[in-house]
């Protein structure tokens, strides 16, 4: 009896083992982040003395008419995407994510918060896609996401449940969004860009 009731035990075990271990490999996705780096602790390019504390704008001063040029692009996705604002946060907090985009992600989560994304399902962004409790579109926004991270492409299955609810110009800003971020992301990475006081950049667990 006291064999039989340790192989049960053992059985429960790797039972209640092997059943986290699946709830684990659910919420986490097949796509690869960015290598890992020491994100800097201070800009790596020279700035003016009245920069102020957390000086993004500064590293792309808007004295030079490629900056210009750049924030006006960039802006554009903040202020004109005609996709439903908490759409394009997770397609934006995801992409942060795959970066290892620090300011953005510190950005964002409030931004985010403020779309009225909850601060579960912002944390529920880094799990990915197959992470339980998002609906079928959340989930394709997101697969979304991963694939242009991953292959630059969007598959077929995803794309068609994203052109179920989007306009042509809409699937067109999904892209160009996941892609300013991206872009985005190394610009505040590899110069340095330093988060405002008081916000918080990826999360501490595994985030950078």
């Amino acid at each position: 009896m006291r064999k039989m009731g340790m192989a049960v035990g053992v059985t429960f075990v790797c039972g209640a083992f092997l059943f986290g271990a699946a709830v684990a490999a659910a919420q986490e996705s097949d796509v690869s982040r960015v290598g890992s780096f020491e994100h800097l602790d201070a800009p790596r390019i020279g700035l003016p003395e009245d920069a102020g504390e957390a000086p993004m704008r500064e590293l792309c001063p808007d004295v030079s008419d490629m900056c210009q040029r750049y924030w006006a692009y960039t802006g554009y996705f903040v202020r004109n995407a005609t996709i439903p604002t908490r759409h394009r946060e997770l397609l934006i907090l995801r992409t942060a994510w795959l970066s290892r985009g620090d300011y953005i992600w510190g950005r964002h989560d409030v931004i985010g918060r403020e779309a009225g994304l909850t601060a579960e399902e912002i944390s529920r962004v880094t799990a990915g896609p197959e992470a339980p409790g998002w609906d079928d579109f959340e989930r394709a926004l997101l697969a979304a996401a991963d694939e242009l991270h991953g292959s630059r492409f969007i598959s077929d299955s995803t794309w068609n449940v994203l052109a179920e609810r989007y306009t042509d110009d809409e699937l067109r800003q999904v892209v160009m969004v996941v892609g300013n971020y991206t872009q985005l992301a190394m610009f505040q990475n590899a110069l340095g860009a330093q988060l405002p006081p008081g916000d918080e950049g990826l999360p501490a667990a595994g985030g950078r």
